[in-house]
């Protein structure tokens, strides 16, 4: 938008783009919207710039193939210029801006159309091409079927269903979520091949507690896992949203409104969601959405760390010092871990760093010395300062204060453009206790590849 001239304004939810509009004096030449939004949805965001501003251009985005279909239903009624998945390539979203600003693009270079092989970590300051916004962690060119195979593989190995009651430690979560929100209604739901299934829930009743689930057709969780990449899925009205006001579980009175965050693996797969649900309206933040996916990768960390103390073998073995210090017994495996290009870290359950290799040294401009016994929460902000939008790292790289999770980001470097990805997930230790490893990975050619071929 600034190369065209404009000035472009970014907000982080629909409350927060409807009080722009209102205290701006002139209509915007274009808006351009997130169909999934906190506060207010983008379809009736869209409806209401459509009111008070008819001749401003709009363009929706979606990562929820549902969404994006009835946005291409309702097109010519909403005034609707433009529709993109999310996963769009930038130059893509880009021609999008200039047609319906009725503006001739400029030809593109052949930079912009052949991918350039690119160095890993060292050094920093390599060029590489400019990179689009997070990719997901499944290619676009992935079939979906064996996508969701892969998926539903994942469920069955990690033995997560079962005919017990729901466990304790998930059933605190779900409860504190559903406290934390003012909701009376959470749930973490795994979606199966026919339905959603609640490893732990709060605030149900009638059939859905008595069966422990529904059928996946019906089921908001569903479009969490099918989505293109792996994002939040925020509807704050159900009872009058275009795609949801005719689903059977809101015209029944089961909820009203929803939000849920997907569940990924180390892997980057969706296994389902840590939902809320609502019988009224759901006044949620992007903040809050933010502290709902945080809560998933706590959700999601308690999954793998189980599966993972099942199969004892995968353990580290460690040994703690007599100032409770954890050290790796095995000096080879810090040597291997040296020789890595991925930046690597391994966080003790109190979240200080145990171990970090030369790569994140380099990363974090401080010797590996430095780094060991620092608290987690002084490492992301000596670690913000390299990635060019700080506080957007900072937001997003947000996790539960205690316990274990699983996480996966990416976030561009400020000094050569390129993306990093950012993978946490737990691992078991010996005594019981779990730490975090944690991994800074360079995906820009993976990213422009997956945005080439979508």
């Amino acid at each position: 938008m600034a190369d065209l001239g404009l000035e472009p304004v970014c907000v982080q939810d629909g409350k927060a783009a409807r009080t722009t509009l209102t205290n701006h004096d002139e209509a915007p030449a274009v808006v351009m919207t997130e169909l999934s939004l906190a506060g207010v949805d983008g379809f009736q965001l869209v409806r209401e710039v459509r009111r008070h501003s008819p001749d401003t251009r709009i363009i929706v985005l979606s990562s929820f193939v549902t969404l994006r279909t009835k946005a291409l239903e309702q097109k010519d009624m909403l005034d609707i210029q433009g529709i993109l998945a999310k996963s769009a390539p930038l130059e893509s979203i880009r021609r999008m801006l200039y047609r319906v600003l009725g503006i001739q693009p400029p030809e593109p270079t052949a930079s912009a159309t052949q991918p350039t092989p690119l160095p890993m970590l060292a050094p920093l300051e390599s060029p590489s091409p400019s990179p689009t916004p997070t990719a997901s962690p499944v290619s676009a060119s992935t079939p979906i079927l064996a996508r969701e195979r892969t998926r539903l593989a994942q469920i069955a190995s990690m033995q997560l269903v079962d005919e017990g009651p729901p466990d304790e430690v998930l059933q605190g979560l779900v409860q504190e979520t559903a406290r934390a929100f003012n909701v009376p209604i959470a749930l973490v739901s795994l979606v199966l091949e026919d339905r959603q299934w609640f490893k732990a829930h709060v605030g149900l009743s009638g059939k859905v507690l008595e069966e422990r689930g529904t059928e996946r057709e019906v089921a908001l969780c569903a479009h969490v896992v099918e989505a293109d990449r792996a994002e939040p899925l925020v509807v704050p009205d159900a009872a009058t949203h275009p795609v949801f006001s005719s689903n059977r579980l809101v015209r029944e009175g089961l909820f009203r409104s929803y939000a849920g965050a997907p569940l990924i693996t180390s892997e980057g797969t969706v296994l389902g969601t840590l939902c809320i649900l609502d019988h009224k309206p759901l006044a949620i933040s992007a903040e809050q959405v933010d502290g709902l996916v945080a809560l998933a990768r706590r959700v999601a960390g308690e999954l793998e760390f189980r599966a993972q103390l099942s199969k004892s073998q995968q353990a580290l073995k460690l040994e703690r010092s007599a100032h409770a210090v954890v050290r790796l017994q095995a000096d080879v495996l810090a040597a291997a871990l040296n020789g890595l290009e991925d930046a690597v870290v391994l966080f003790d359950h109190q979240r200080i760093i145990l171990f970090a290799n030369e790569s994140m040294a380099l990363l974090a401009d401080r010797n590996a010395s430095e780094l060991i016994g620092m608290e987690r929460h002084t490492f992301i902000r000596l670690l913000s300062s390299r990635f060019k939008d700080s506080l957007d790292f900072l937001r997003r790289i947000l996790i539960p204060e205690e316990g274990p999770y699983v996480a996966r980001e990416d976030f561009e470097l400020k000094s050569s453009q390129r993306v990093l990805r950012w993978m946490s997930r737990p691992v078991a230790f010996a005594d019981g206790h779990f730490g975090q490893l944690t991994t800074y990975r360079d995906v820009t050619n993976e990213v422009e590849l997956a945005r080439r071929r979508s």
